[in-house]
Order: structure tokens, then sequence, then C-alpha cells
């Protein structure tokens, strides 16, 4: 089990800081509670983006590549984090953003021609967020800079990349940056996080057609897409089976048609045996799985156990184990939604999620 880490909302975070800001989670706090997660059951750790950035408390708005954030630390303290990540047997995994940064990137001002365009010459912007310009990867220079960004995570010896909206960038690019890591570091796993409808993009000919026959679902096709080209995904499509699921009133437990389900979307995978997909039923995009529960934690046990029996990782949002969980749903269309569940752990909850209550059941 992976333990997912939201850094400025998890150890040494104040929930009395009002606003939507920084709340004081810090990477040296995180080391401090590294026996607690290991506790847990968890083999290691992945962290959302801790490079510098402009008022972006959750990492994903980067400013500057080469620092890190000093709301959460330095780079002696990331070297810290993963010295003591290791010395207990864990992985740690680095979250990397490539498709876009902040306007206030020294890059985006200095460079204008690394970045897209639309056909009138304006410039694109993720998600359509005005603030967020979108690298053109396939620029010689601008691929030549993502891919040394990449390289200097590694050299500070994490495991694994976690890539950002990685439907964004060309598989070109993905291709490039795969073989300089790999030549340094073929250690290192590569994971794309692979959500969201197509921007201009379109799936190659035989997953197309898989996906208008229904033999794919939309987001097993886009997965499947980056085998051989990354080490694995993000499984949404596996998410998706689950939610779908507790929100028909099924339970987990005993579950036959759940179970041929997942095993269906698995076997769509079974010809990918260097590809690895990465289970998860939250993250800090989604509502909490205890949401779709209804706060119901026996059925959120047995997605748990049900997620950590397949031969897959099985990744596990912080707080999930004291039962955090958002009371509305967070795609209500009210602003800033998604604060409510990135909410400061509360270790003075009891678990409800322990080692010793997870566990194999089928």
């Amino acid at each position: 089990m992976l333990y997912h880490i939201l850094i400025d909302r998890f150890a040494g975070c104040n929930p009395a800081i009002k606003g939507r800001g920084y709340k004081g989670g810090n990477l040296e706090a995180i080391i401090d509670r590294l026996d607690y997660i290991r506790q847990l059951g968890a083999t290691g750790i992945l962290l959302t983006p801790f490079m510098k950035g402009w008022r972006a408390y959750h990492g994903y708005h980067i400013t500057d590549y080469a620092k890190v954030n000093p709301h959460f630390g330095s780079w002696k303290m990331v070297d810290r984090l993963v010295d003591e990540a290791h010395k207990r047997g864990m992985t740690i995994i680095a979250d990397f953003v490539a498709n876009h940064c902040h306007k206030r990137s020294h890059v985006w001002q200095q460079h204008p021609e690394w970045f897209k365009t639309d056909p009138k010459g304006n410039p694109t912007y993720f998600n359509n967020i005005d603030y967020l310009p979108e690298f053109d990867l396939d620029h010689p220079e601008a691929r030549r800079f993502m891919t040394d960004n990449g390289l200097l995570l590694c050299r500070h010896g994490f495991d694994a990349l976690r890539l950002d909206y990685a439907k964004g960038p060309s598989i070109a690019f993905w291709q490039y940056f795969r073989k300089n890591i790999k030549r340094e570091f073929p250690q290192v796993e590569l994971i794309g996080e692979v959500w969201g409808k197509p921007l201009d993009k379109e799936l190659p000919t035989k997953l197309d057609r898989a996906f208008r026959r229904g033999v794919l679902t939309e987001k097993e096709a886009w997965q499947k897409r980056y085998a051989g080209i990354l080490d694995g995904v993000m499984d949404f499509a596996y998410q998706e089976l689950l939610v779908q699921a507790v929100r028909s009133g099924e339970r987990i437990l005993g579950n036959k048609k759940l179970y041929e389900q997942v095993e269906k979307h698995f076997s769509h995978f079974s010809k990918c045996p260097a590809f690895c997909l990465y289970l998860f039923l939250e993250n800090h995009d989604t509502n909490r799985f205890l949401f779709e529960c209804k706060g119901d934690v026996s059925l959120l046990r047995e997605a748990v156990n049900f997620s950590r029996q397949w031969q897959y990782p099985y990744i596990q949002y912080y707080g999930m184990e004291k039962g955090m969980y958002n009371k509305k749903d967070i795609r209500c269309g009210e602003p800033y939604a998604d604060e409510w569940v990135r909410q400061c752990m509360n270790f003075d909850l009891p678990n409800i999620l322990t080692n010793d209550t997870v566990h194999n059941f089928v």
C-alpha cells in the first residue's frame, strides 16, 4: 500500500488558519510521521508537488522547478525525507507537473516560444485557467528543460514519478522523457495520471475501434494508450467501477458482479506485462470514498480490503484511515468545493482502518 499525502494538509498543519491558503503542513513534519504511516501497512508514500509555486498550497502552480517551496522546506529536507523513507524500507514517489506552469514562472516570461498557442497565436491554458500556460513539449529546448527537471528529482533519490495530467504532453515527448530518464535511472517508475476527455488528441485506430464497439470504456482506452510508453497509470477506470457499485447500493464483499467487472477490466491489460495499474478509491480531486458509501465505515473497509487483494499497488489517500470525508459532493458547482477533500489531517481521531483490519477476504 502507498500512502498519498497532500503536503500542506497532512503533518504540521494548523486547521485554525482561516482561508484557502497554506495551513503549515511541511516535509519535516512528514518525517516525524513516517513510523505512523508505516504502521498502517504502507510500503511507500506519494507526495503532492513541493516545487516553488505561486500561492498554491496544493503545489500544482509551479513557478520554479529548481527550488523547493519554502512553505514546505528545502532540498536538504527533501533529501532527509527520502533517506528516512528508504531507511524504513519504503519507496517514495514525487508528483511531477510537466504539462503547465504558473504564468509568474521565469520560463513563461523568458521563453514564450516554449508554450502552446491556438491557431490564432493566442496562448492555450490548462483547463482554460488563464494563469496556467501549457508547455509545447515538442519544442526541443522546452523538451530538454522539462526532462532535466525530471532527472533532478531522480537524482534526489525518488523511486518513481507521478506524471500529472499525462494526457497533456504528446506521446513523442513522453517517449523522449522515458528514454532519458531510463538511461540514467532504469529503476525509476513513470506513472501517468490519465483522466478527463482529450483536448486535441485522438486515440490510435485500434483503441478507438475497441472503445466505439464497447469493448473498452473511454477510461480504459485512454489508460491503455500509455502501455509501452509509461510504466503504469493511475487506474481511474477501476475507481469508477467501485464508485458505481456503492452508488447503486451494492456491497463490495461477496459481490460477484463487481468481481467479474474488475477481472474483465484487468484482462484488457493482460498483454501489457510491463504496465502497472495503480489502484485507488479517492484522491485530492475526487469525493472521499466514505462520502460515496454514505458514511458506512463497514462498506469502506470492504472496498479497501477488496482493493488490496489484487496484484497491483493500492494507493490510500491521507485521512481515509481516520474516517475523514466530505458531506457534500465536490462536483456540486460551488467554488473551491475541492477544499472539502483537502482538510487538515486530524491525528486525534481514532483509526477506523488499521493494518490489523485490512486483509484479503477473497
